[in-house]
């Protein structure tokens, strides 16, 4: 099942997408529609303005259960059946009502294995790292470094996560961190990527998906359908952050099991606080 989710996003967002077009227009044509028609937009706009947003504001985490758009699905779907009318009615027990409780307990959900390797106290495995012109990458001894995977230029999340990285390097150099950026896609938009934030950040390429598989962090198909044609390939990597200590020992890890839950910054500082 979890290879049927990179079906989800693009299509679903295009097809409701038109959905609220037709809705609207209706609505603007026929102001006496009944109220299938008004249950309908409330029940499929929420979900298509909030994917949206997370692409076009670039947030770095949201709410795990996301009930504000469930209940506007529920809500929307029970008005626009009282007032039955085709299409409207099916618009959002199809695109509300199903497609937002698929979005947040099916697609949201990443299918990551049990993980033993990364855990708090383990020892970090030995990574061979390589910058995005193919040059090996070593971290300076002495330091704690935080690792992070992350899934390319094309998920806002991610992007939103090195914003925050970079914009509050300093915190991080305080206490000794070396901040590795670490990305399963073309050397080119990793070089992109580092050339927009002004941050001491060693850029890592896992092209070929070594690292990921090494660790346990493989996402086999987790890029969205369609995306393909912008140079990236099907498969990904599971969002991670990893704080080790001097040692290697891993202080901190993060393997989170929705995409759009993610680590605050204060939770990392927190982690290299508590080892004095």
């Amino acid at each position: 099942m979890g290879a049927l989710k990179r079906y989800f996003p693009i299509p679903y967002l295009i097809l409701a997408s038109v959905a609220i077009g037709h809705i609207i227009t209706h609505l603007v044509r026929a102001p006496e529609a009944g109220l299938a028609w008004v249950g309908a937009l409330v029940a499929v706009a929420p979900l298509a303005v909030f994917m949206s947003s997370l692409v076009l504001f670039q947030r770095a985490r949201t709410s795990r259960n996301q009930y504000p758009l469930l209940a506007l699905a529920l809500v929307g779907t029970v008005v626009s059946f009282v007032g039955f009318e085709s299409p409207a009615s099916w618009y959002a027990l199809f695109l509300g009502l199903i497609g937002t409780f698929a979005y947040v307990f099916w697609y949201s959900i990443l299918d990551r294995p049990v993980q033993s390797v990364l855990s708090v106290g383990a020892m970090m495995p030995e990574l061979e790292l390589f910058d995005d012109e193919g040059n090996p990458v070593t971290a300076t001894a002495g330091k704690h470094g935080l690792y992070m995977f992350i899934r390319g230029n094309w998920c806002p999340l991610c992007m939103a996560q090195v914003k925050e990285i970079a914009a509050q390097y300093r915190e991080l150099e305080a206490r000794g961190v070396e901040v590795f950026l670490i990305s399963r896609q073309p050397a080119a938009n990793t070089r992109a990527l580092a050339k927009r934030f002004d941050a001491p950040i060693r850029f890592c390429v896992d092209e070929d998906g070594r690292l990921a598989r090494q660790l346990g962090i493989e996402h086999l198909g987790g890029l969205p359908f369609l995306m393909e044609p912008l140079g990236y390939d099907a498969d990904s990597v599971l969002p991670t952050v990893l704080i080790t200590d001097p040692s290697r020992r891993i202080i901190f890890a993060d393997l989170t099991d929705i995409y759009r839950v993610r680590p605050e910054l204060s939770a990392f500082l927190a982690a290299l606080d508590a080892q004095g």
